[in-house]
């Protein structure tokens, strides 16, 4: 958490840690792929049955 991973002077570095969260919270996953120098892709996967 506050943690960020570019300048931008006006980030808080929350939302991927609230995100992670609530989404674990119901009962999902989060995985992420990232290339140096091209970017990272999220794929958020919730659970179906509830």
């Amino acid at each position: 958490m506050y943690k960020t991973f570019h300048n931008n002077i006006d980030a808080r570095g929350i939302g991927l840690y609230i995100t992670k969260n609530q989404v674990e919270a119901m009962n999902g996953k989060i995985i992420t792929t990232s290339e140096v120098g091209k970017g990272t892709t999220f794929n958020i996967y919730f659970n179906e049955k509830d």
